[in-house]
Parts: C-alpha cells; sequence; structure tokens
C-alpha cells in the first residue's frame, strides 16, 4: 500500500489528475483498499481536473462509507476546501449538518470556509453554536479572529480578542492566544491605526510569550503595525528586537519607511538586507521602487532598476515589480522609460495585465501627457489581447475625460462601465459625477449622484458642491450641502473649500463666513492653508480688502500661493493694483520661477492705463528666462477632437471653417 499510495501522492503533486484517476481505478479493481491519506491525495488534485465539483461528490461518499469524514481532520478539511473553492458552501455545510456529533475540528474547517468566501454572517452564527455547546477552542477563536481581521473587519475581531482573554476552555484553563491569532490581532490594529491598542496588545504578548522576537512572522506583523500607524522609529525597534531575520521582516521595515514617505532610510535599509545575503523578493523590490518614487530620483532609479533586471534576468517579468518601475518613471518625469517597460512587459501572459495598463495611463497623466494617455487607454480594445479595464481604469480615465472636456467620450466610458455592471463601483461612480460637472452637464452628474444615492461617499457630496460652485451656481452648491448635513454624511476640509469657493463666486458673502465660521465651530475641523485661501477669495472678489488682509496677518498658519494668489485673482476684478503689487510681491519670494502670476499682474497693470509697469514686468520675465504657461482649448466635433495650443497653426482661426450640424461640444 505504501508504493502505491506514494505514486499516488507524486501525481497529486504533479497535477496529474487523469493520470491519478487512471491509476486509481486500476488498483482499486486489484483489491487496493485506500486510507485517509489516499483521500486527502486525491482531493488536493481535484482542482487541476475540469470538474472539480462533479469527481468530489463520489470520493466524499466512498470516504464517508469508510469513516473517514467524520473521524478523519486532514480529509475533511480538504473535502471543505474543494467544497468551498467550487462554489458550494450549501454541500460542505451538509456534510457537517449530517454528522451525528461534528467533532470541533470540522466546526473550525467550516468557520474558515465561510471566511473565505466573506460569508461573515453564517461562520459567526455556527461560531455562536460552538459557544453555546462548549466547543470552541483556541483554534476556533483564532480562526473568526483572523476571518474578520482578512475581511475588513478589525474593530469586530479586536472585540472578539477582548472576550477570549476571558473565556476558558473545557478544563477550566484561560485561552492563550496562539501566534497565528496574534498576528491577526496586530493586523487590525494596524488597519484602525489605533497605536495605543497595539502598544497595549504588544507589551501583553512580550509578557507572555516570546513570539515577536522568536517569531518572524508575528515579528514582522508588529512591524507593518507600527508602520501603518505612522511610528517608524517603534517599527525599527522591533525589527532590531527580532532574532531571525528573514526576508518578511526586513520588507515589512522597508515598506514601513515607504509607508511614513521616508525614503532615503528605506534605501539604507535594503542596502543592509543585501549586506546581510538576504535574497530579496518581488514585495521587497516593489516597496523599493516606491520608495524611489516618492524622492523622486532617476538616477536611482535607474541604479534599482538595473538591480532588478541583474537579479531576475531568467525569470518572467513580475506585474507588481513592472507597475511600481512605470509609476517612478512616470513620477522622475520620465515615461519614455516607463513606456519601454510596458511595451515589453504586456506581451508576457502575467496573471494583471490590466495593471499595466493603468499604472500607464497613470504615469501620463502625471506628467500631464493627455493625448499619450488617452492613445494608450484606446489602444486596449485592439492591442491589449485578454485585458479588460477595470474600475480603477474606469477612475484613471474619467479625470482625463474632466481634464480635456471630452464629454463624448466620457460617455462611451459611462456605457462601457454599465455594460460591465462597473458603474456600481463607488470610485467609478465618483469620476462619472465629477467628469460630467466639470462637463458642464450637471443634470447628468445629479442623475448618477441620485442612482448611487445608498452608496454615496463624502468624495461624491463633494463633487456634486464643487460641480455647482464650478459653474457659478452657490445655490445649487448650498442646497446640496444642507442635504449631506441631513443625511448625516461629515464633511472634511475639502468639503468646505468647494462650499465657500461656490459662496464666492456666487457672489454669497455672508453665507460663505457663516460656513467658514460652522466648520470649526460646529464640525471641529481646523483650517489650513487651502481654507483661508477661500475666505481671502471671498472677501476680496466682495471689494473687501482691509478685511482679507488683516486675515492674511492673523492666519496661525504661514500664507502660501493659495493665499495670495486669491488675492492676486480678486484685484484684477477691482482694478486694484497696490494690493496686486503686494501680492505678487510675496509670490515671487514663494514661488519664483512661476510665471503665471506675473502675466497676471501684468494685466492688471494693462487694465489700469500702466503700460510702461507691464512692459518692464514682461523684461524681467524675458531676462529670466521664465517658462511660459500654455494655453489650451479644445473643439469637439462627431469625427474628432481638436486641440489647440496657442493659436496652433493647423486649427483654423475663422468660424466659417465649422459647419453648426458639425458642431456638437464645445469649449
Amino acid at each position: 500500500m505504501g508504493s502505491q499510495n506514494a505514486l499516488i501522492t507524486l501525481y497529486s503533486e504533479q497535477g496529474k489528475w487523469r493520470e491519478l484517476t487512471v491509476y486509481y481505478h486500476q488498483i482499486r479493481k486489484q483489491g487496493f483498499h485506500p486510507n485517509s491519506f489516499t483521500f486527502s491525495s486525491l482531493l488536493k488534485c481535484l482542482s487541476s481536473s475540469q470538474s472539480p465539483l462533479l469527481h468530489a461528490q463520489p470520493l466524499h461518499a466512498d470516504a464517508a462509507k469508510r469513516g473517514f469524514v467524520s473521524s478523519d481532520p486532514f480529509v475533511t478539511n480538504d473535502l471543505l476546501i474543494v467544497y468551498s473553492r467550487c462554489g458550494s458552501l450549501q454541500s460542505a455545510r451538509k456534510m457537517i449538518d449530517e454528522m451525528p456529533v461534528p467533532r470541533p475540528f470540522c466546526w473550525n474547517a467550516m468557520i474558515s470556509s465561510y471566511f473565505r468566501e466573506s460569508n461573515c454572517g453564517a461562520a459567526r452564527e455556527l461560531f455562536d453554536r460552538m459557544r453555546k455547546s462548549r466547543l470552541a477552542n483556541d483554534v476556533t477563536w483564532s480562526a473568526v479572529i483572523a476571518g474578520y481581521a482578512q475581511n475588513g473587519r478589525p474593530k469586530d475581531a479586536l472585540f472578539l480578542f477582548k472576550e477570549m482573554m476571558g473565556e476558558c476552555d473545557e478544563t477550566g484553563s484561560r485561552l492563550s492566544p496562539m501566534s497565528h491569532t496574534i498576528t491577526s490581532v496586530f493586523s487590525a490594529c494596524g488597519q484602525l491605526r489605533d497605536v495605543i491598542l497595539g502598544e497595549q496588545i504588544h507589551g501583553h504578548v512580550k509578557k507572555t510569550s516570546s513570539y515577536v522576537e522568536n517569531d518572524a512572522f508575528v515579528g514582522s506583523i508588529v512591524v507593518d503595525m507600527y508602520g501603518k500607524c505612522g511610528f517608524e522609529e517603534l517599527a525599527r525597534l522591533v525589527f532590531y528586537s527580532i532574532v531571525d531575520k528573514c526576508v518578511v521582516v526586513w520588507t515589512a521595515l522597508i515598506a514601513s519607511y515607504v509607508c511614513n514617505e521616508c525614503p532615503s532610510p528605506a534605501i539604507e535599509a535594503f542596502r543592509d538586507m543585501i549586506h546581510e545575503g538576504i535574497e530579496p523578493n518581488y514585495v521587497t523590490l516593489s516597496s523599493l521602487v516606491s520608495a524611489c518614487s516618492q524622492i523622486p530620483d532617476l538616477m536611482l532609479g535607474k541604479e534599482i532598476h538595473g538591480f532588478i533586471t541583474r537579479r531576475r534576468a531568467t525569470e518572467a517579468p513580475d506585474v507588481f515589480i513592472s507597475t511600481s518601475l512605470i509609476d517612478m518613471y512616470g513620477k522622475c518625469k520620465y515615461m519614455v522609460y516607463g513606456r519601454r517597460i510596458f511595451e515589453k512587459d504586456k506581451k508576457y501572459p502575467i496573471c494583471n495585465t490590466t495593471a499595466l495598463w493603468n499604472a500607464t495611463i497613470a504615469g501620463y497623466m502625471e506628467n500631464n501627457f493627455v493625448s499619450d494617455a488617452w492613445d494608450v487607454f484606446r489602444s486596449i480594445s485592439h492591442d491589449g489581447e485578454g485585458t479588460n479595464p477595470n474600475a480603477v481604469t474606469m477612475s484613471i480615465v474619467l479625470p482625463l475625460c474632466a481634464r480635456s472636456s471630452r464629454l463624448l467620450s466620457g460617455k462611451e466610458i459611462h456605457c462601457y462601465a454599465l455594460r460591465n455592471g462597473l458603474d456600481q463601483e463607488i470610485c467609478v461612480s465618483n469620476g462619472l459625477i465629477d467628469m460630467y460637472s466639470k462637463c458642464g452637464e450637471l443634470k447628468l452628474a445629479e442623475n448618477q449622484f441620485n442612482r448611487m444615492m445608498n452608496e454615496n461617499n463624502r468624495i461624491s457630496w463633494t463633487s456634486m458642491i464643487d460641480g455647482y460652485g464650478r459653474h457659478g451656481n452657490g445655490e445649487g452648491a448650498i442646497r446640496f450641502f444642507e442635504r449631506m448635513k441631513r443625511e448625516e454624511v461629515k464633511p472634511d476640509r475639502i468639503t468646505f473649500v468647494a462650499l465657500i469657493s461656490a459662496c464666492s463666486h456666487a457672489g454669497l458673502l455672508e453665507q460663505g463666513l457663516r460656513y467658514f465660521q460652522e466648520m470649526t465651530r460646529e464640525h471641529g475641523i481646523v483650517p489650513v492653508e487651502e481654507n483661508y485661501g477661500t475666505i481671502v477669495d471671498l472677501l476680496a472678489r466682495a471689494g473687501r480688502f482691509k478685511e482679507a488682509r488683516d486675515l492674511i496677518e492673523q492666519m496661525p498658519v504661514r500664507p502660501g500661493a493659495n493665499v495670495w494668489g486669491a488675492l492676486l485673482g480678486a484685484c484684477r476684478i477691482h482694478g486694484n493694483v497696490k494690493e496686486a503689487e503686494l501680492a505678487a510681491q510675496c509670490l515671487r519670494k514663494l514661488e519664483p520661477k512661476d510665471s503665471g502670476f506675473q502675466k497676471l499682474l501684468s494685466s492688471i497693470y494693462i487694465e489700469a492705463g500702466k503700460r510702461e509697469n507691464a512692459e518692464d514686468l514682461r523684461s524681467q520675465m524675458k531676462e529670466m528666462d521664465m517658462a511660459k504657461r500654455q494655453g489650451f482649448s479644445w473643439l469637439e466635433t462627431k469625427e474628432e477632437i481638436y486641440e489647440s495650443i496657442d493659436r496652433d497653426k493647423h486649427i483654423p482661426d475663422t468660424p466659417e471653417t465649422w459647419s453648426p450640424e458639425q458642431l456638437e461640444v464645445s469649449h
């Protein structure tokens, strides 16, 4: 029997289901009696068959007839895994219910299967039944805590952990959390960014065990938890306390530095890791590339890219590393290399080529290469075999439509999202609201908002408020904000930036001032420089320059370009040259290379009849070799979209060129 089981195991490990079944039927005819080991091997190999559920049922019946289902934990667990992977949890549950007295390991396996399918309610129901029958053991508690943490319910995981610490087993002894339980609890603390509770649990674990120091997996989770909570120094101290620093521990430290935007220590840690002889994995390398993106440093990025190429020359590209590299080159403003990686790696049958397309489109968007981004997106249909745009693609491309006023293209994307069920994703819905708002189609934006009423979040409400304000409808923005409060959606700083800007552009001075006070008094939001900028704009547009200046002088934060830019913009409306010169002087100190505000000041001089001042200013700009901001405009016809950059010669200036029937949308 030993040699026969060994051959069955070999076929199972190689995934040769057809050969395995032929051999199994052959030896059964010769009088072979399978044992639990045989059934376990057969069930593990089922994933490579074309109809796993069809084959699982006769194996289940045979194993039950021989008494292995209710007595052998390995066979039971393998059966439950097969049923859950086939989406047949009802069969798995039926198997449990038919047992006269299910053993705890059967319940535990079923609970884990429910959590794998994200059915937290059914898992909790079984857990409560086990507790009532006093069958729940430390493995049960660990499975439920881990299930909640893995399904994005960290509060439930932590609450259950607190209950576990007061529970006793059937012998009356206190339940002791295992290492797997501890990792789930630290993971939950990281998800909630609750460093206080994390420190308390860390202290308790140090007193009762040596998991953190001697178990690399637990230690890495603690490092990760402190990193996510923004305490990279504590993460570093835990790292140095771990005895066996494997690649997972090093990666957790590097990722914690990257998470807290500390790229230099992350790169230094990577160099120490290589010096220690630890081989990095794909997670380490993608974290390292992300660190380089934060600097950003093109030469260092190319050095890291070369290191990755040399180390993984014989391997197929990894989608995580490739997308990180494309993102890095985009942030380093060198998308030429990013495009090369994309063109080379998209040909490989890697697991998720959609991520490569998304990273490339986002890279072009990062560098304001709107046409290139649009070309890449359009090429998915004929050049991206097996690639389907997903919700992330939609959320990247919809702002592209809004930025270039491509309303027809935005509608096409909306149709694609509807056909593929992507419009129910909140990030896609918010992108549609933003796109329609910026293209002036507020009715369509509001229709999309109302369709997702039960799913809308703060971003959805803020997008609608901003859309109305952008088009001068301050009353509409206020109406949405008041409705937002009635729905008990909590606004943030950005919401008030959009709201007060809407009041400013609509001339609603008193309402804007009232909402600024409400922001702090009722919502406890501390204003930042951008919020003060909207109030300065509100006051200055109303001609109340003295109050605007007093506010700037009394601000608890240093006034930046937002504040002085708002003042300068309002000066043009009222022709206030004196205040304009002061604002421009402050902007010159903050952004000496920016030509935009200088051109605005020049326009103010001309409108005030001070042409000599304007000429002097333009001469200074030429001497300083200031880069001129380009102006863009788009004209969308039924055939194509024409882009004009500073009166580009390829677009005629005469209106006779365009017939009324040809024009669809013009912005």
